[in-house]
């Protein structure tokens, strides 16, 4: 083996030094790395514990509720008045229930990568109504006044083509959290119009506002703004995850306006028209979908 010079000494051993050196860095930028990951499984881990265990209370109360009113149904003779408080508060307790396993179900199947669009020609104003009339009960305990055209006997449906029952749980968690986030007497305000093929809904409301520099956090699944102690408002932070994951699906798009905090929140979105001729003479309100030609649908 030929011995080497002293320079050719010093080059070799620098060449492994600075190879030794790249390794080390190496190591320990995928060990941050490494770190990065695990901190992030860590706080997702604990944000779905926290999440399991809020639901499991989200769905045990309501539960609880329905059977011992149901119970009280069952113990005999009571006032009419007794009754209907009673059977009120079944159907708010289930509404409630119902609501959240819809949002559950809608989240996994989106996780789990089942979730197609099913498109039919949508009456907007209709399904708006709809979804309205199903949170009157919450909308009258806060006394709410609502915004919105009523129904005249002249008025041509507002027909779009899209996923309709997907637009109902979009428009369902709007006002939802329009009316979980407002004030007593507060009041709700919807628009929607079609305009050059896109669906544009805005939902407004008049509650404590949301601060601008929290507003990126509010669609990340299971966060809410509030938490523990603190806490003063129903849910499980999925609604907006939901909706924002929806219109996405719809290739779309979803903003929020809250300038400051008491000023109320404004939730917009906008959807393009499906284009499309599948399933062209479908008809759907509420996600059902019927079948009539062009001359019954203007009829409707």
């Amino acid at each position: 083996m030929a011995r080497l010079s002293d320079e050719e000494l010093i080059a070799e051993l620098k060449k492994r030094f600075d190879a030794t050196k790249q390794a080390l860095y190496d190591v320990k930028m995928v060990t941050s790395k490494l770190e990065e990951v695990n901190k992030k499984l860590q706080a997702s881990e604990q944000i779905k514990s926290n999440f399991i265990s809020h639901m499991k209370n989200e769905i045990n109360n309501p539960l609880t509720s329905i059977l011992g009113l149901s119970e009280q149904l069952k113990s005999g003779e009571m006032p009419p008045e007794l009754i209907q408080t009673i059977a009120t508060s079944i159907h708010s307790e289930a509404f409630s229930l119902d609501f959240q396993l819809r949002n559950i179900f809608a989240a996994a199947e989106m996780e789990s990568g089942e979730s197609e669009l099913q498109i039919s020609r949508t009456d907007v104003l209709t399904l708006i109504r709809d979804a309205m009339d199903s949170f009157k009960h919450l909308i009258s305990d806060k006394n709410l006044k609502v915004k919105f055209p009523e129904k005249k006997s002249d008025e041509p449906p507002l027909l779009f083509k899209t996923d309709t029952e997907k637009l109902s749980l979009i428009l369902s968690n709007l006002i939802s959290n329009a009316v979980e986030f407002n004030v007593d007497n507060g009041k709700i305000e919807i628009k929607a119009s079609v305009v050059d093929g896109r669906l544009n809904v805005t939902v407004r409301d008049t509650g404590p506002g949301i601060d601008p520099e929290e507003i990126h956090v509010i669609f990340d699944r299971f966060v809410q703004l509030e938490s523990g102690a603190r806490k003063s408002h129903k849910g499980h932070g999925l609604g907006l995850s939901i909706v924002q994951a929806l219109v996405e699906m719809m290739e779309g798009n979803v903003t929020v306006d809250s300038v400051a905090k008491g000023k109320g929140t404004i939730f917009s979105i906008s959807i393009p028209e499906v284009q499309t001729d599948t399933d062209a003479d479908a008809f759907s309100v509420d996600g059902n979908e019927f079948f009539f030609d062009d001359e019954e649908v203007k009829a409707f």
